[in-house]
């Protein structure tokens, strides 16, 4: 998820996990503090587990997968299966959080549709998170330890992910909880990864949770991969990030000097990748075949993004320094960075020995304004992004539809699906020609506006994305006007409006093979409002088209429009 409706859904599921007495979240409030850390009675399992059959090898200087059973290169294509509930706080809003495997909510019938349309559209990964955010219906039992029927849950779903071909990523976004990590000089996650409790409580959890698989009886050879977190992320609001003096010692034995930047990144450095070591090594014992990862969002520079954000995270170190078998990062299309931004903050460029997979990539509605657009952004999205090193792709998400906020792979008669359908495209690194696709020639092409705001140029009415517009910074009348570069046949063009406050419009349309000989073509007039969208289509194909001007006479609002579409036939 990369959006501001993104940020907020994250941040209200960390506050309810302080509140619920798990894993501290990413709030400005102090968690907490538990005495005595979480233990588990798990009766250790008499079998070794099954061989993974999902490894890294490297050939030729290069880390990939590859399937042990085949020695076939494995290419993870696949999408995040999630289910949301509600959740109550005490202060009594209601959120949504991971709910897939809580039991009296864990619906094999359903899961069993889904594994097999996965199957039959030719995915091989389905990623799936753990509820540990509250204590009633989670992972965690009230009584203390593990929840046997949450468990179950989950071997029951590595069946039947295994009967389809498909292999399990398993994710969350803390343990149950970090008990006995908390102190005054470390707060909230810093805790998790800074210290030696921390370390502890993960190691527990991890090592405890592998075994419960087992004495269940769970096919650990359907795990793809055990991911230590969703989203790592140290606090700078927080001690002893928020610190501005005093000399503090961190899980892996040195000190670090809080009055000192330096020293703060080199302690989230250093311990970051301590964590992910010692994490790893633990789960290596009870599961020496298993794949270890740790997934991410970007961080913050050297493009800047999330401003003003307090979680702070450091990829660098994970990618180049850690013993993770392969890493997690989430990057989507639409949002304030490029493909190649995203590229530089995470600091990946020239990674080879250890695969790097997206995770997560999706198309929030606020940034594309039909699942068609949004089809056609991820996979070029998906394709451009092979030249930097990904090795696979996950979408966010399949089939949500607690989630409003993003599209899913099924909405629109699954047209997102059928773009990334490796059934459709064998090789993700190769375009696919897709009926629905629309060829859209007003993106990218010079446009010019009779004025502009500063931060809001024209070129903003034409970059594909309905999250940031064109702005005039005045009334009517105004104008903008693209130059599609050459005569061309159109048969809809497609405005989406930028408009606040709501009212009574009047908007023309212009066309013309020259700037001189300009015609009108229609008229909008009525009430619009926000986001919505305008469309004019001809039946037969205009010809010779390439100059579009949108004049607006009539708006209650300065005007302003989040994207012009002028599409082929």
């Amino acid at each position: 998820m990369s959006t501001n409706l993104r940020r907020v859904f994250f941040s209200v599921i960390l506050l309810i996990a302080f509140i619920s007495a798990c894993a501290p979240g990413a709030t400005p409030t102090t968690p907490i503090p538990t005495k005595t850390p979480v233990t588990y009675t798990i009766t250790p399992s008499p079998q070794p587990p099954p061989k993974h059959r999902i490894g890294v090898r490297m050939i030729d200087g290069i880390g990939e997968f590859y399937d042990r059973v085949t020695g076939e290169k494995f290419i993870p294509r696949g999408n995040n299966y999630i289910r949301l509930a509600k959740q109550h706080s005490p202060s009594g809003e209601t959120i949504l959080y991971h709910s897939t495997f809580n039991p009296g909510l864990y619906d094999p019938t359903r899961i069993d549709e889904t594994l097999q349309r996965m199957r039959s559209n030719g995915y091989n990964v389905v990623r799936v998170f753990l509820n540990n955010c509250c204590r009633q219906g989670s992972l965690s039992d009230p009584a203390g330890g593990l929840s046997a029927a949450y468990i179950a849950n989950v071997a029951d779903f590595l069946q039947r992910a295994k009967a389809n071909g498909i292999f399990v990523l398993v994710t969350t976004d803390s343990e149950p909880s970090v008990g006995g990590t908390w102190s005054e000089d470390f707060g909230g996650y810093n805790a998790s990864y800074l210290r030696r409790g921390g370390i502890l409580s993960s190691t527990r959890f991890w090592s405890d949770f592998i075994k419960a698989l087992i004495d269940q009886g769970a096919p650990l050879d359907a795990i793809f991969a055990y991911e230590l977190r969703n989203e790592l992320f140290f606090e700078a609001n927080l001690p002893p990030l928020s610190l501005t003096s005093r000399v503090v010692s961190a899980a892996n034995g040195k000190t670090y000097n809080m009055a000192s930047d330096a020293d703060k990144q080199r302690m989230m450095d250093e311990n970051l990748v301590n964590w992910i070591d010692t994490v790893r090594a633990s789960i290596l014992e009870v599961d020496p075949t298993a794949l270890v990862s740790v997934g991410f969002f970007w961080p913050q520079a050297p493009h800047p993004s999330r401003i003003g954000d307090p979680r702070v995270i450091e990829t660098r170190p994970a990618i180049w320094e850690s013993t993770a078998d392969f890493i997690d990062l989430h990057l989507y299309p639409g949002s304030d960075l490029t493909l190649q931004e995203y590229v530089d903050n995470f600091k990946m460029a020239g990674m080879e020995k250890k695969p790097i997979i997206m995770g997560e990539f999706g198309a929030a509605r606020s940034s594309y304004s039909s699942a068609a657009v949004a089809a056609q952004a991820l996979h070029d999205w998906q394709v451009d992004s092979c030249q930097y090193g990904f090795n696979g792709w996950l979408l966010w998400t399949w089939d949500s539809d607690e989630q409003t906020d993003f599209y899913n792979a099924l909405v629109d008669e699954s047209q997102i699906n059928q773009a990334l359908a490796p059934v459709n495209r064998p090789d993700p690194c190769q375009s696919g020609a897709l009926p629905f696709f629309e060829h859209n020639l007003a993106l990218g092409r010079a446009v010019r506006a009779s004025r502009s705001l500063p931060d809001k140029p024209p070129s903003n009415a034409v970059d594909g994305m309905t999250s940031d517009w064109w702005g005039a910074g005045a009334g009517p009348t105004q104008w903008i006007e693209i130059d599609l570069g050459e005569p061309s046949a159109i048969r809809l063009i497609r405005l989406v409006a930028s408009q606040s406050p709501p009212g009574e419009t009047l908007h023309q349309l212009w066309v013309g093979p020259a700037i001189e000989e300009l015609y009108l073509l229609h008229t909008f007039e009525g009430p619009t409002a926000d986001n919505q969208v305008l469309e004019f289509s001809s039946e037969t194909p205009l010809e010779g088209v390439r100059y579009v001007r949108v004049v607006t006479r009539r708006s209650p609002s300065w005007v302003s429009w989040r994207e012009i579409e002028v599409l082929a036939p």
